[in-house]
């Protein structure tokens, strides 16, 4: 077996150019894609993303479905966590990606897995393991050793405009008057405008610009508008206020936690640190908060482009956290384990734990910064 990260779009190892995207040349891990699909027809594929998907990994696994079924196989998303942020609810709402809880999947009934949007190491499978015949990302990590099946990754902006190059190499198109057709089309070009910042981020590319343009007239311009400009919570608006008056700003780094907040609300973690990023003086921003009393997860956005997020955010995340990102975007979190804050414990033990969770946090993240 070939060893996958030789399909990683460096050192010219895949047959295809950096500045022209896919046009006219195909990736050696195309053809075996296509031959692994053809060797799949007739059976039935189970396809995930990382826990809690975001619009681009809900619209890769809504564009692998498509394409299976177009190549005649039955094809079930599963996703794992809860559907929280108002964006991907709108978008679930609008498109109606059909996902399911990991919680359903039976293994006895699938005789193919697709991994979307992550590494098999951050896959959202629950309590399942699962090994992969094919994984498609875009981020920078890659599958650790134990992972032997087919591994695409174009270094593109999203993953989304990944799959839709899939989508292509097999000849596949949508149809007009189609409302399916539709939904997938509209949701590949919401998730590659999350993910690019509407194709203005750092790490956008051609194959971004090609998928955008080649799906526009396919798209329902009323569903886009109503995913990407989502409203914000009441909830986040006071609670984001009233964090902001205890920010810490210095060398164009800004700090902000975020208190306690319950799980459904857990995505204002990183609205917040969208929003920091924007202040004046400010280039690295990193909000975080305790979730549920018994975690605590943090959010990074940057513009330093000599900063590596994701590297960043695997040292937060420390021995026993997770952490990890793309260009410009990182997340972490960690167990608080023995540390937890009980919802019995009273409002003055529970303020008092926060305060001396928010002030080790804000140091120990400098400390990691000043390295």
């Amino acid at each position: 077996m070939p060893n996958r990260t030789d399909y990683f779009f460096v050192e010219g190892k895949m047959e295809i150019d950096k500045e022209s995207g896919s046009k006219g040349v195909v990736p050696v891990c195309f053809n075996e894609f296509g031959t692994l699909l053809e060797s799949k027809k007739g059976k039935s594929a189970a396809i995930f993303a990382h826990a809690v998907p975001d619009p681009d990994a809900i619209g890769s696994m809504m564009a692998v479905r498509w394409m299976l079924e177009k190549a005649g196989i039955e094809a079930t998303a599963f996703f794992e966590g809860v559907v929280s942020h108002p964006q991907n609810r709108a978008l679930v709402n609008l498109l109606d990606p059909g996902m399911i809880p990991v919680e359903e999947y039976n293994s006895k009934e699938y005789d193919f897995h697709i991994l979307v949007d992550s590494v098999p190491a951050n896959a959202g499978t629950g309590d399942f393991e699962i090994n992969f015949d094919l994984v498609v990302d875009h981020h920078r990590e890659i599958p650790n050793g134990g992972f032997d099946g087919i591994f695409i990754n174009l270094k593109a902006g999203s993953c989304c405009a990944t799959v839709y190059h899939l989508i292509q190499f097999l000849g596949l198109t949508f149809e007009d008057d189609n409302d399916n057709d539709s939904k997938v089309a509209t949701a590949i070009m919401v998730g590659i405008s999350t993910d690019t910042e509407s194709l203005m981020s750092d790490d956008a590319t051609n194959l971004e610009f090609d998928a955008w343009a080649e799906l526009f007239e396919f798209r329902n311009h009323n569903f886009i508008k109503k995913i990407i400009h989502w409203e914000r919570p009441k909830y986040w608006i006071d609670h984001e206020a009233e964090a902001v008056k205890n920010a810490v700003v210095y060398d164009g780094v800004g700090i902000v936690g975020l208190g306690i907040i319950p799980a459904r609300h857990r995505d204002i973690i990183s609205d917040m640190a969208d929003q920091m990023v924007t202040w004046e003086d400010v280039n690295t921003a990193v909000a975080f908060a305790v979730v549920d009393g018994d975690r605590l997860e943090g959010s990074v956005r940057s513009l330093n482009t000599s900063l590596i997020v994701s590297d960043l955010c695997k040292e937060l995340a420390g021995k026993h956290g997770r952490g990890g990102g793309k260009q410009g975007k990182g997340a972490y979190l960690y167990d608080l384990a023995g540390g937890s804050i009980d919802e019995d414990d009273d409002e003055e033990t529970r303020n008092d734990t926060w305060e001396l969770y928010n002030k080790k946090e804000i140091k120990r993240i400098q400390r990691i910064m000043a390295k």
